[in-house]
Order: structure tokens, then C-alpha cells, then sequence
């Protein structure tokens, strides 16, 4: 049986294993992390269990007694200025509710042995009820431009691409946005 749920503190490792997993993505240097960026990484997943503008979800097979998908998200702001590049200011302003705000996903992870069973698309509809709730009317996501699979999902369940190119480094992403 699989069961959608809120994540919680003794989710952290595996939080931060897979945002560690470089699934779906292009690494650009593959040099081993120091015991200081592994705690400051850490403490930047934590966040999403602890920060109120931010969250997670799981969903897990209570059979296998493991977590087989999670999305991490934030609430973001399109007007506040980020210590790095997050593109945001490339797209345009109108996109935007008043106040700026909107749900950007930071991660989104399902186990390959439950691929294409509509698990990504469960969490991103929970991230819909989230956004409501905060009152926020548009949803964030980007991928790299080679993950079509991943672009097509997201144009199925509404998302629209609204820029392609570098944001942090020189993989070319699309961004896409959900207006809800």
C-alpha cells in the first residue's frame, strides 16, 4: 500500500541522500564533499522540515516499509534577491501574483521501480492544496532540457514553459510554471 504523508524530522537522511543522488541531472564537477559542506548541506535540507515557508512530502510503500518518492519544496519570492542565480528574474514580472510570491519545487524523486505510475503526479497535485492553502497561485519547476520525459509530464498536468537556458551553470533547463 502507498501512503502520501507530511515529512518529518526522521526523514532527514533520506532527504538528504537523494537530493545528494544526482538522479535526473548533469553534474558538473564530481569532486567528493568536505565534512563542512556535508553539514552545511545537511542543514539546508533540514530546513525543509522546519521552516514554515518550506516543506515535504513522501510517499511510501508501507509493504516494503520504505520511502519510494518525495518532493521538497519552498515558498519563493520572484521580487527577493537570492545570494545565486535563480532565473527567476528572467521571467516575466506579470507571470506573478502581486506580492510575488510562488511555490518552487527543490526537489522531486521517485524510485525507479515506481516510475510512470503517476507518483510524480500525486506530489505535484499536493503542492497544488499547499498553494492554496498560502494563498499563492503559481507553481515553479525546471529541468534540464534533455529530461523530455519530465517536460512532457509536466505540460500533461498543466505547466507551461516559460524559459530555456543556463541558470546556474551551463546546462540548458526549462522552466516551466503552473498558474493556478
Amino acid at each position: 500500500m502507498l501512503n502520501l504523508r507530511n515529512a518529518d524530522r526522521s526523514d532527514h537522511a533520506f532527504l538528504v541522500q537523494i537530493d545528494l543522488k544526482n538522479d535526473g541531472y548533469t553534474v558538473s564537477n564530481e569532486v567528493e564533499m568536505t565534512k563542512h559542506e556535508r553539514e552545511k548541506h545537511s542543514a539546508k535540507i533540514g530546513l525543509f522540515l522546519t521552516d514554515p515557508n518550506k516543506g515535504a512530502f513522501i510517499i511510501e510503500d508501507s509493504t516494503a516499509n520504505q520511502p519510494i518518492a518525495m518532493i521538497m519544496y519552498s515558498i519563493a519570492n520572484r521580487d527577493f534577491a537570492y545570494d545565486w542565480n535563480t532565473g527567476f528574474n528572467e521571467l516575466d514580472r506579470n507571470l506573478f501574483q502581486k506580492d510575488g510570491r510562488f511555490i518552487e519545487i527543490f526537489q522531486l524523486w521517485v524510485h525507479s521501480n515506481y516510475r510512470r505510475l503517476g507518483l510524480a503526479t500525486k506530489l505535484k497535485l499536493k503542492l497544488e492544496e499547499v498553494a492554496q492553502s498560502h494563498n499563492v497561485d503559481l507553481i515553479y519547476t525546471h529541468t534540464e532540457e534533455i529530461n523530455t520525459h519530465v517536460i512532457e509530464l509536466n505540460e500533461k498536468i498543466g505547466y507551461q514553459p516559460v524559459r530555456r537556458g543556463p541558470i546556474w551553470d551551463d546546462v540548458i533547463r526549462v522552466s516551466l510554471i503552473k498558474k493556478l
